[in-house]
């Protein structure tokens, strides 16, 4: 998780994401252009019989045609069969202009690489033929249609077939005009960018873990393992020596004198009426009358 925060965090900073991404871009457009575009072109092929049937019929009189189109069986699938595979050889392929290894590719079968065929169990014959040059696509697919019509008559010559029962191959879908196909093309940019991105990305992940200050941590050095406890051992505790106790001597009484008002003896107070206070007027007239 650590490390896509990181990606993320370089691809939000100015000097690293968006020139990165520019480069990428760059990068792809640039796959695209140098990489040649391949050319297509197919042609599909039926074989028939002749009007006049498989047969060559003695009598004339009573000689007979034939629909071509009720006359499609297992016999027809099985020629068609045997021109495939005497075409899907590398030397027919480098007689017809497509070497092994080379920019040009040819398929030769029974229409079951043609998304149009339905069916496949009909006596058809497929060519399709991959180039970087349209010219050399279309003159491969010309060679390629006209060795099928010849391997065709060799086998039925080599049988031994009457010539008027020779099989025919009939275009079904003429050959058509080389279509550019640029798949290769979108798969080599899309992936230079993507390689561009990512090997960038790596490079400046590496460059600031580096710049990073590194904590280099010690190893902490292993505790020592604690002894045993062992059994707790008794300390005898010497008894505290006893205290010689001493007799305070007696404290001397100090000597009092007769004047002393120490041994002198208060009368006890009896408690009796009081007195009145004389009020101050009372007081002023006694000092008026004497």
């Amino acid at each position: 998780m650590e490390f896509w925060k990181a990606i993320l965090g370089l691809l939000r900073r100015i000097l690293i994401g968006p020139p990165l991404i520019l480069l990428s871009i760059l990068v792809g457009g640039v796959v695209y252009l140098v990489l040649p575009a391949h050319y297509t072109t197919d042609v599909s092929l039926v074989l028939a019989t002749p009007v006049n049937g498989g047969t060559v019929n003695s009598d004339k009189t009573k000689q007979g045609l034939t629909n071509p189109f009720l006359s499609f069986n297992d016999a027809l699938k099985t020629g068609a069969s045997i021109v495939i595979l005497a075409m899907n050889t590398q030397d027919v392929w480098t007689e017809l202009g497509a070497p092994k290894d080379g920019p040009t590719e040819i398929t030769i079968d029974d229409g079951r690489t043609n998304p149009n065929v339905l069916d496949i169990n009909g006596p058809y014959i497929y060519i399709r033929v991959d180039s970087e040059s349209p010219r050399q696509a279309t003159t491969v697919l010309m060679a390629a249609r006209e060795r099928v019509a010849s391997e065709l008559f060799k086998w039925q010559k080599t049988l031994g077939a009457p010539p008027n029962t020779f099989i025919t191959s009939t275009d079904i879908v003429p050959p058509s005009k080389p279509e550019a196909d640029h798949s290769a093309n979108w798969q080599g940019a899309i992936g230079g960018a993507l390689l561009t991105l990512f090997l960038g990305l790596g490079i400046a992940y590496g460059v600031v873990v580096r710049r990073q200050p590194r904590q280099r941590r010690q190893p902490e050095p292993a505790a020592p393992a604690a002894p045993p406890a062992a059994a707790p051992v008794a300390i005898p505790v010497p008894a505290p020596e006893p205290v010689e106790v001493q007799a305070a001597e007696p404290a001397e009484l100090p000597v009092l004198d007769e004047d002393s008002s120490a041994t002198m003896e208060f009368p006890a107070y009896r408690a009796g009426p009081l007195s009145p206070v004389p009020g101050p007027r009372k007081a002023n007239q006694d000092d008026g009358e004497k």
